[in-house]
């Protein structure tokens, strides 16, 4: 009589290996699910924030035309407008690309924080 049976407790590890591998793929399968989701939701809001901010702008641009009796200088200066912010942002993207990873990091430590609680 053998106090342990190798055998099966390599076949009982091994079924437990199996089984974990398992759990984690339905896991990760849920997670992507999730992400294409919510990825699917921000690229809604940001096509229509696009919109908006187009349709707006092109109605600025209509209304300094008017205002300054002109056919495109209301156009040139809504489209200068856009040029500065954009000089602006790619100065800045260093700076940006900083706070949001900085962002990020303090938001995983706090998720990781409350699993661990």
């Amino acid at each position: 009589m053998k106090l342990f049976d190798f055998n099966k407790l390599i076949e009982a590890f091994n079924g437990f290996i199996e089984t974990k591998v398992e759990l984690w793929k339905l896991e990760a399968k849920e997670e992507i699910g999730a992400l294409i989701a919510k990825m699917l939701v921000v690229m809604l809001v940001a096509l229509g924030a696009v919109m908006v901010l187009l349709f707006f702008t092109l109605g600025l641009a209509f209304l300094l035309n008017d205002l300054l009796e002109s056919n495109i200088l209301g156009f040139i200066i809504v489209g200068s407008f856009y040029g500065i912010v954009t000089v602006g942002l790619y100065v800045k993207r260093r700076t940006i690309v900083d706070v949001i990873v900085t962002r990020q990091n303090k938001e995983i430590e706090g998720v990781s924080e409350e699993n661990d609680l």
